[in-house]
């Protein structure tokens, strides 16, 4: 500080060079261009955030500096000092675990979920890293929340990011509208940062999520089941493997719906007393691609006697071994009903004779024909799951109880060859409506179409756009009973105005197409109603 003879001394003297003891050049007026274009690292670069002409500020322009975690380290003279951070912090990444409240719509058992994080804040460059780890069975895409890279803090106006101040234990941050609670660290996050004096708070657990806690209720209840090992004896094994039965079985399925008589060979494996079953397929059967090749039919297992239907209301019981076929229940003649199925064993090979002849002592293997057996009445153990006897005196009301769609289930009319003659090809068709009391069922229109060869009849329903209901094929090809059952609708029941009655829905044919209008004209025998 200068004396007060100084100053007064300064005051009287002239303002020139070498008079003034003291000049402020801030004083002075500056008209000086800011420096935005220059070259880093021989790269062109642009500074924009930059004052205008004489350092003042643009209309619009902040210039706030935006702080990283550099600030928050210690500053000293070191061996590190003048390293750039991302060689300093390399490979240093603190870790938190936080959570997040989300809520659940619509869902009884839970209205919201806790969904547990870790957060990663990797040193060298400020980034943030946001994981979910995977559980078990929790139905949700967990992994990678948000991708590591700066976060920037919600309301900053110059794009602050989060830094190492903004984490901390029992802290709330909030990422792109997701608020996340830190609950704890790691023993290294710990460390690191009460070297910055900004020692961790002891730490707080999840909070409960009540779907968790049932969930874990309810597998503490829950017992594990797994298959019984097999019971095989060792010596069995070591003598019989590689020795392996074969028998020529028929399998006579012709009750059913095309089906046939099919030759199967059964295989035996004596090492540990399981039964496969391939299917010798003819060509042209249109059951294999490849002509004559064996196709599997039964997967190796070992194969119950008395074979009942599964209830699956009550816990599966364990298979006794003396329930199982063994080589003493293979014998030529013998049915075997497997799942259901009477399989007839009508011859064996070579190895297989000889086998029973060591064995058992038997001399007989004379093969067997397919005629000499009724394998359809063989047996009538209730427990077979897959019934072969046709029931001959099923009455018509049972068949009309069938739930199968698209078959008929009454009886077929006798054809007529005359008529079938007579009309060949020609199919009548009519528009019909629905008489019903619902609006949206009088709205429908169907096409019936009647085959004068043999009188059935087939019911289409139209696609119409916005309706509600799906088009398609109403009724398959059949004969049509009246309501009171006694006796078929004929073609002088098909006429513009009549009332017929499908399966209960009661239908009105209000229109025909030009053919059959033309049609019922020229054969008003066929068609007495018709006007």
């Amino acid at each position: 500080m200068h004396s007060p003879t100084i100053e007064i001394l300064q005051k009287q003297l002239p303002f020139l060079p070498g008079t003034s003891f003291e000049f402020e050049k801030s004083q002075l007026p500056q008209h000086r261009k800011s420096h935005i274009f220059d070259y880093c690292n021989g790269v062109p670069v642009y500074a924009a955030e930059k004052p205008g002409i004489g350092c003042r500020i643009l209309a619009g322009q902040d210039l706030a500096k935006v702080h990283t975690s550099l600030e928050a380290y210690p500053q000293g003279k070191s061996e590190v000092e003048g390293l750039p951070a991302w060689v300093v912090f390399d490979r240093k990444v603190l870790r938190f675990y936080a959570y997040f409240q989300e809520a659940v719509h619509e869902r009884r058992e839970e209205q919201y979920r806790i969904r547990k994080v870790n957060i990663y804040f990797y040193m060298e460059d400020d980034s943030i890293h946001v994981s979910e780890p995977k559980t078990v069975n929790s139905g949700m895409p967990q992994g990678t929340l948000i991708r590591r890279h700066r976060i920037p803090i919600p309301g900053s106006a110059i794009g602050q990011h989060y830094t190492i101040k903004d984490l901390n234990v029992d802290k709330e941050v909030t990422f792109y509208a997701r608020t996340f609670k830190i609950v704890g660290c790691d023993q290294f996050t710990r460390e690191f940062l009460t070297g910055l004096n900004m020692e961790p708070p002891t730490g707080s657990s999840f909070p409960a999520d009540p779907y968790t806690i049932q969930r874990a209720e309810l597998m503490s209840r829950m017992k594990a089941t797994r298959p019984r090992p097999p019971q095989t004896s060792l010596k069995q094994f070591l003598e019989n493997d590689r020795r392996v039965l074969r028998f020529y079985c028929a399998w006579d399925d012709t009750t059913s719906s095309f089906g046939d008589l099919r030759k199967m060979v059964l295989h035996y494996f004596l090492s540990d007393d399981t039964i496969e079953i391939r299917e010798q397929v003819p060509a042209n059967a249109g059951r294999s691609n490849v002509p004559g090749a064996s196709s599997l039919f039964l997967r190796r297992c070992r194969l119950p006697k008395g074979y009942q239907r599964i209830n699956v209301a009550s816990p599966g019981g364990t298979l006794k071994l003396d329930e199982c076929f063994t080589d003493r229940d293979l014998v030529i003649g013998a049915v075997l009903h497997l799942y259901g199925r009477p399989f007839v064993i009508c011859d064996c090979d070579e190895f297989t004779r000889d086998h029973y002849r060591e064995t058992y002592g038997i001399d007989h293997f004379d093969p067997v024909r397919m005629e000499d057996y009724d394998i359809m009445n063989d047996g009538d153990d209730e427990s077979f799951a897959y019934d072969a006897h046709p029931n001959t005196e099923r009455t018509e009301a049972d068949a009309a109880g069938s739930s199968l769609p698209g078959i008929s289930t009454g009886a077929a009319q006798k054809r007529d060859p005359r008529r079938s003659a007579l009309y060949d090809g020609i199919v009548l068709r009519y528009s019909a409506k629905l008489d019903s009391a619902r609006q949206v069922d009088r709205e429908r229109k169907f096409v019936m179409s009647l085959k004068l060869s043999d009188e059935t009849v087939t019911i289409f329903e139209p696609h119409q756009r916005n309706s509600g209901v799906v088009g398609g094929k109403w009724m398959e090809k059949t004969h049509l009973k009246t309501p009171d059952g006694a006796r078929y609708y004929t073609a002088a029941d098909f006429f513009v105005g009549a009332n017929l009655t499908c399966h209960g829905h009661k239908f009105i044919i209000d229109g025909a197409d030009a053919f059959a209008l033309q049609f019922m004209i020229n054969h008003p025998d066929v068609f007495p109603s018709h006007k």
